[in-house]
């Protein structure tokens, strides 16, 4: 049975719907992947390497940095792979082997090298691990309902900000970094691997040859839509978030406590960001459903703005935790935005490679603002003037977002593309090695 005749039988709106399972799964693979067991752990064990090793900030930044650039690097390719084959089984594959590379990590020695090229290879590894793949497998299975979908899946990630942070500082406190790390690595070796292979099959997108004639996906090839002003803006608004969000949460651990702030107080802070970006995440999801994307991605980057701002100034535990309120609900709007908005605009056909090629702007700012955050800490020992920067940056782009078309003339758009073009030669056929998904 298609997406469609599931559809007929069981609509969107009803938990009934098969879709909605998938969802679940999808919010567990997203929990155990990249963005939270490395991205948003990182900033714990900052200081338990720089005691143990005698690194400085930058250098060990640069192992965060060195894994964003990778996952910068393959995250287009991962996208077309994306869009030519299963999801469940590429990410699946990528889940076990992002689980044994950062089990690695228990045996760092005081070599940056063995540092960094461990940090490539969680990157390479990582690719297949985060929103891209799963956002693919979600967006085939809902149209009225996606936003709400989207959001449940990239909360995650939130969720494992939120309540991974304690546990990991008290496992690090209690157990120490090495065994700490032993037990993140088991989540995607054990949990998000085969959930994903098991339980998240993707319903077929692909038309049927007709007649001798072979139908595409319903929408832009990838190099059409780079040829519009809308992913350009797009493209604006993630980089800006990514610069002040990374920048920011990276070094926000031990820039609390050069303040005053205990450990165990700062990662309360860093959980209660998470746990407010993931309301902020389902709330967006649910009004993608009912307004414009560009309202929308206007407000959460002006609030993320003023919440990071303020808790990049933050000197006490109160004054920290209501800036990282307002920081958390406007933060991760990316992770709603970006496939929602490059469904609307674009269409199925190239979803993924023009995801993967965002999450390169994403990557690469995020993988830029904590070196330049962390060799300013360490020439001048303040973050405040960078922070400013940065939160600058992401309210003049959220003003830009003002630009961006209304869903009717992109959906037109798109449609039209593809109802113009049986097959882009130039980027060769695409083809789904799924199976149908019986409800």
């Amino acid at each position: 049975m298609n997406s469609s005749a599931v559809e007929q039988s069981c609509p969107e709106e009803s938990l009934r719907y098969p879709g909605w399972r998938v969802v679940v799964i999808c919010q567990i693979g997203v929990l155990t992947g990249i963005a939270t067991i490395f991205f948003t752990i990182f900033t714990l064990f900052v200081r338990p390497w720089q005691l143990e090793f005698g690194w400085s900030r930058e250098q060990i930044a640069q192992a965060f940095s060195t894994a964003a650039i990778t996952v910068a690097i393959c995250s287009p390719f991962m996208g077309r792979v994306l869009d030519r084959f299963e999801p469940r089984r590429v990410i699946a594959f990528m889940m076990a082997s992002f689980g044994v590379v950062f089990a690695s990590l228990a045996w760092l020695t005081p070599s940056t090298e063995r540092l960094y090229v461990t940090a490539v290879l969680l990157g390479l590894t990582g690719t297949g691990t985060y929103q891209l793949g799963y956002a693919r497998i979600v967006a085939s299975w809902f149209q009225q309902r996606l936003g709400t979908a989207l959001s449940v899946v990239v909360a995650g990630s939130g969720l494992g900000s939120l309540f991974l942070p304690p546990l990991v500082q008290h496992c690090i406190t209690t157990y120490g970094w090495r065994s700490t790390t032993l037990l993140l690595a088991a989540l995607p070796l054990f949990l998000g691997a085969p959930l994903t292979f098991l339980f998240a099959p993707s319903p077929r997108t692909f038309f049927a040859s007709q007649a001798g004639k072979q139908d595409v996906v319903p929408g832009m090839g990838w190099r059409q839509a780079l040829a519009g002003r809308s992913f350009w803006l797009l493209a604006l608004g993630v980089c800006a978030m990514s610069l002040a969000e990374n920048g920011i949460t990276v070094h926000l651990a031990p820039m609390l406590a050069d303040r005053g702030l205990a450990a165990a107080d700062a990662a309360l802070v860093v959980s209660f960001l998470a746990g407010a970006s993931v309301a902020g995440r389902l709330l967006l999801g649910w009004v993608l459903d009912y307004l414009e994307g560009w309202y929308l991605a206007t407000g959460s980057l002006l609030l993320a703005a003023a919440g990071l701002f303020l808790l990049g100034h933050a000197h006490s535990f109160r004054a920290a935790i209501v800036a990282s309120l307002l920081a958390g609900l406007g933060m991760g709007c990316e992770f709603d935005l970006m496939p929602y908005i490059l469904k609307r605009y674009f269409g199925m056909r190239s979803f993924s490679t023009l995801f993967g090629l965002l999450y390169t702007g994403y990557a690469t700012a995020g993988a830029i603002a904590p070196l330049v955050m962390g060799r300013i800490y360490d020439v001048s020992g303040s973050y405040s003037v960078i922070v400013s920067i940065f939160s600058g940056s992401t309210a003049v782009a959220g003003l830009c977002m003002l630009m961006l078309p209304t869903y009717a003339s992109a959906e037109a758009r798109a449609l039209d593309t593809g109802s113009r073009e049986v097959q882009d030669r130039a980027e060769g056929p695409l083809d789904l090695a799924g199976e149908d998904v019986v409800g």
